[in-house]
């Protein structure tokens, strides 16, 4: 997606800061580029922005890591606890 982006198109990703950035200042920078959606557990933001825009949210500076928002399901209660198997 980053290499060959569709215009028009957004995507949703998990953007996680590096350990001691600012929560407040990184989704300042973060919605620069993009649409904070909300903030998530261990200093991460689910941020919306157009595909066109990827390079631009990966250079953000104290920014970790940039994931798909459904990595691991993340706010999606998808754990196999909570999932029903009897129907």
């Amino acid at each position: 997606m980053r290499e060959d982006p569709t215009e028009g198109e957004e995507i949703t990703l998990r953007v996680t800061g590096t350990d001691g950035a600012d929560a407040e200042a990184l989704a300042d920078r973060l919605e620069a580029v993009g649409a904070v959606e909300e903030q998530l557990r261990f200093g991460a933001f689910r941020v919306t922005v157009p595909q066109t825009g990827l390079d631009a949210l990966c250079s953000v500076e104290r920014v970790e890591s940039v994931e798909t928002a459904n990595t691991l399901g993340v706010g999606r209660g998808d754990a196999g606890e909570d999932v029903r198997k009897d129907g």
